[in-house]
């Protein structure tokens, strides 16, 4: 029997693929014997293991390939020997050229860095001149895909209409450039023939519209076609329209193109006697099952569908390849070497990327702007090491069995990228001369300030408040939000600056609920100016980077995604400074739900529907939900309408005041009803009218002004009557009260009792402050029961099953104290009503003993950070986003007070309720390679707890109270110092 074994063992071996032999895990699987006999047979036979059975035969081939082209890179190398039949990685192929000395200097491989202590694979990049050469995975996966594309661009007379079909982010856009650049470089478009996107999912619910963008229109056609206009695809002719989200397009959009497919005659919109021809190559893309989402008819007319592979699917030696291509990309954007360890390479492979290779992209982003902020002060490289992922990421490394064999091949080393041999790809976009004006701008006034002698601080400083009126102008520009489609722009912007907009500005909207219409030609204006400037050779410099950096960190991260479109669309580089500008346009164009709650609320009341569609036009013109509408029955007396509008503004939150546009005189006393019965401070104006409306919308929810504001502006430009001048009174707290919520239930026994304590418990710092007192509505003295209450208390908010309306107090739900954001609505009603809370009190609310870490053996920033986020969530004060917030604003740089005090902080929206969390290290750490730091304080606060912040700040500047801090081992002075 075991001899039988050997035999067989021996057998496999022997007529095994020579360029791939068997493993001995393999060979122990295929003939269900242990690994160690394998093992064992190899060596009494004097058999070499795997990969040095097949290392003779493999370093004769390569010697082959090299000694034919000396100049081959890495990848390509792996390629032709993937192509001849190897299974075989590139990070393998580096090795062995490594090891055997195989004319190393003639292909990319050089010695290791003198400066660094370990063993590097050495990047380096070669752009080939093939069409298809940027895509990874030609010669594997996409073999095939690449086949089939090429053969549709071939096929006589003028190719195959295609379909690309896969899941979001597997690079159907990519490979439809590709067959753009393929049919170029090969003869078979003209140079100069257009490459036109249109994305189907705009058009969707217009077949007129999409007739007119397809085809365009004559004079005449509709009201406003003032002259005959060519549509894409008269724009196409002669190349290749794109044709992006086909499956969005509706059955009639998909009928009308069917003359365009089967005779190539087509015609505008309003003709209607000669037909046009076009020569068009259509290639399209959808994430939707073609045969059971286009229509039968329309799908016959596609003959060539290629289906791309998600990530998943395609095999590791290409994830591999994908990942060096980003890193390669960002170490020439930050003009940096990189060392790549192998843990983060093989936490990279590994991790769950359900949104394929644009999701992987944005990733290897964000990791490497953490590393790139540990990097600042290292003159030459940037380290990527396992702290610099996210947990998430993270989770990829320890998840897998990196000594697995058929795996270690792709991490046996670290990756050492070396930008020097980085050769940048050809920009197919045309170069454009013109400068964008706020560049112009930048140049200038950086000469002003720079002749002022300002210090490089006060020279930032001045800067950054410069280009922020710079923005606010641009913001603020008329002429942005009257021209809002490609029709009224007409000529003034390249098709291929509209096709990256079209891109960018879907992204945009999935970032934020509104948008600013102005946004597309603005960015649009810049972006196509900021290509020239580099097609030019101009730099870009922006002084105020780190300032934008910390001032606006959602937005400078969001820019980063913007840059990786443009720079995927036209190849072109760009530097690092360029993010202080896209964060600035992001900045004041875009606003999220919060943003928009900060700004004075316009209503318009009218009698009839009037209002209702004036609201609509206003924020759809202006491309943000700035005004809201209200109706009046025209059957209404004027008391029943001020109370159905009273009703309405309940609904809404108005924390920066209401001002009111009303039709009917009999409206006017609505201010002052608003004010007293609601405690929200309004304003009327006796007119209503579009233009006015428009007006106050802009001012309030684009410009942000104030409602003293906006009725200045609204008084000094229009002659408008202002009604309900008084000045705004809330309903005041009276000192020395303490503050009281009532729970309120039919018997006051059973929710109200409930209540009472799930309330107390979550406001538990807040104790000294508030009582939670019960009540019952069936009281058939209740009015006087609360009067009573509210002789001794101030009463700061009613919850419960019933609304009593009483005095305009506060009324939260049951359901909505019960919810995620129940107890932040008691408290926000707190903070608002409380007169004048000592801050130092409010500081001990927020720091508490089981956050106070003393003799803290911190072993790193990172370890440190992850410690102290853990007890805050354990307690319940922040939410699990929270921990990358603070790695973002950390990334952006770190607040570090009289050299020996850390202060990381997150985003306020992922803090449930505000806390300090402190570690007194028992020693020194170093902190962001500067500083050597004692005392870390981790800072869980929301937006209103400034005087906090400034309170805390003041005691940590205080030298004789930081000594104490950093000698103290008594965790209750430590709270008592800085509270």
């Amino acid at each position: 029997m075991r001899r039988r074994k050997m035999d067989k063992i021996l057998r496999e071996i022997q007529r095994e693929d020579k360029k791939n032999p068997y493993t001995d895990q393999e060979l122990a699987e295929m003939l269900n014997v242990a690994r160690s006999e394998v093992i064992s047979v190899r060596k009494k036979n004097n058999i070499l293991d795997s990969r040095e059975r097949r290392k003779k035969i493999l370093i004769k081939d390569i010697s082959k390939i090299v000694s034919e082209n000396p100049q081959m890179s890495e990848r390509k190398i792996t390629e032709i020997l993937i192509e001849n039949g190897y299974n075989i990685s590139r990070s393998a192929v580096s090795k062995l050229l490594k090891e055997e000395n195989l004319n190393q200097s003639k292909i990319g491989i050089k010695d290791k860095d003198p400066a660094s202590s370990g063993k590097y694979v050495k990047v380096s990049k070669v752009v080939e001149e093939d069409g298809f050469e940027e895509l990874i995975g030609i010669k594997g996966s996409l073999k095939e895909k690449v086949n089939l594309a090429k053969s549709a661009i071939m096929y006589p007379p003028n190719g195959l209409h295609t379909i690309i079909y896969g899941e979001t982010g597997v690079g159907k856009s990519e490979l439809a450039t590709c067959m753009y650049k393929y049919a170029i470089k090969n003869n078979i478009k003209e140079e100069n023939s257009p490459f036109i996107v249109f994305n189907c999912a705009d058009y969707a619910e217009n077949p007129n519209l999409l007739i007119a963008q397809l085809f365009g229109v004559v004079k005449g056609a509709y009201t406003g076609a003032d002259a005959n206009r060519e549509g894409l695809v008269e724009q196409a002719n002669n190349g290749i329209l794109f044709l992006d989200e086909i499956h969005r397009l509706p059955a009639a959009g998909q009928e009308i193109l069917f003359s365009l497919i089967d005779r190539g005659e087509f015609r505008r919109l309003g003709e209607s006697s000669s037909n046009r021809k076009a020569n068009v190559l259509i290639i399209s893309a959808t994430t939707e099952n073609p045969d059971s989402n286009l229509l039968q008819t329309f799908r016959r007319r596609i003959p060539m569908v290629i289906n791309l592979p998600n990530m998943s699917e395609r095999p590791k030696s290409e994830r591999y390849e994908i990942i060096i291509k980003f890193f390669e990309r960002e170490a020439k954007r930050v003009n940096k070497n990189f060392i790549i360890t192998k843990e983060v390479m093989c936490a990279l492979m590994n991790y769950k990327c359900t949104g394929n290779i644009g999701q992987l992209k944005s990733d290897i982003q964000v990791t490497c702007a953490r590393a790139f902020s540990k990097s600042i002060f290292s003159s030459d490289k940037v380290i990527i090491d396992l702290d610099s992922l996210r947990d998430y990421i993270k989770s990829g490394y320890y998840d897998c069995n990196c000594k697995n064999e058929k795996y270690s091949e792709f991490s046996v080393e670290d990756i050492y990228i070396d930008i020097s041999e980085l050769v940048s790809g050809k920009n197919r976009i045309l170069s454009d001369n013109e400068i964008s004006e706020i560049y112009n701008y930048a140049e200038k006034e950086l000469k002003v300030l720079e002749s002022k002698c300002f210090s490089e601080e006060e020279l930032k400083n001045a800067f950054i408040e410069k280009l922020d009126k710079k923005f606010n102008a641009i913001k603020n520009n008329k002429n942005l939000s009257d021209r809002r489609s490609r029709i009224d722009w007409g000529g003034q912007l390249k098709e291929s600056t509209l096709e990256i907009m079209d891109k960018v500005i879907v992204f945009i909207k999935e970032q934020f609920k509104h948008v600013n219409q102005g946004l597309y030609l603005a960015l649009a204006i810049h972006i196509e100016h900021a290509i020239g400037r580099i097609k030019d050779g101009k730099t870009i410099i922006n002084p105020s980077l780190d300032k934008i950096k910390a001032s606006m960190p959602m937005e400078y991260e969001l820019s980063r995604y913007i840059m990786g479109i443009v720079e995927d669309l036209t190849q072109v580089t760009f530097p690092e400074d360029e993010l202080g500008y896209l964060a600035y346009y992001i900045n004041k164009f875009c606003y999220n739900e919060e943003s928009i709650k900060d700004k004075v609320k316009v209503v318009i009341v009218t009698h009839g529907k009037v209002g209702i569609e004036m609201s609509k036009v206003v924020n759809h013109i202006l491309g943000i939900e700035c005004t809201l509408g209200i109706e009046i029955a025209l059957t209404d007396s004027p008391s029943e309408g001020i109370e159905h509008v009273l009703e309405e503004l309940q609904k809404i939150e108005a924390r920066k005041g209401i001002l009111v546009l009303i039709d009917m005189g009999s409206l006017v006393i609505l201010g002052d009803e608003v004010e007293k019965r609601l405690g929200i401070r309004c304003k009327t104006v006796n007119r209503v009218d579009t233009l006015l409306a428009m007006e106050a919308g802009k001012l309030a929810t684009i410009e942000g002004k104030s409602l003293d504001g906006i009725i200045a502006d609204l008084k000094k430009n229009k002659n408008y009557a202002m009604i309900n001048t008084n000045k705004f009174s809330y309903r005041k707290n009276e000192y020395g009260k303490k503050n009281v919520i009532i729970t309120l239930c039919l018997s006051g026994v059973g929710t109200a009792l409930n209540l009472k304590e799930h309330i107390e418990k979550q406001i538990k710092e807040y104790d000294t402050l508030i009582e939670v007192k019960p009540v019952a509505f069936l009281n058939n003295n209740l009015e006087e029961e609360l009067n009573d209450i509210e002789s001794e208390y101030n009463i700061i908010a009613i919850c419960g099953t019933i609304d009593i309306d009483y005095k305009n107090v506060p009324f939260i739900s049951y359901n909505e104290v019960l919810g995620k954001n129940g107890i932040n609505k008691v408290l926000e009603h707190l903070n608002s009503k409380q007169p004048a809370l000592n801050i130092e009190n409010q500081l001990n609310n927020l720091i508490h003993e089981d956050l106070i870490l003393y003799n803290f053996e911190g072993i790193s920033k990172e370890y440190i950070i992850d410690t102290l986020v853990s007890k805050l969530e354990e307690g319940g004060y922040v939410d699990s986003k929270y921990i990358l917030s603070v790695y973002k604003r950390e990334a952006m740089g770190s607040v570090v007070m009289a050299s020996k005090v850390a202060v990381p902080h997150g985003l306020p929206e992922n803090v449930i309720k505000p806390a300090i969390a402190i570690a007194r290290l028992n020693k020194p750490i170093v902190w962001d390679n500067k500083f050597m730091v004692d005392l870390v304080v981790l800072l869980a606060l929301k937006e209103n707890n400034k005087k906090e912040i400034r309170s805390l700040f003041s005691k940590i500047n205080d030298q004789h109270t930081l000594e104490v801090l950093l000698n103290t081992e008594d965790k209750n002075e430590i709270k008592e110092l800085l509270s």
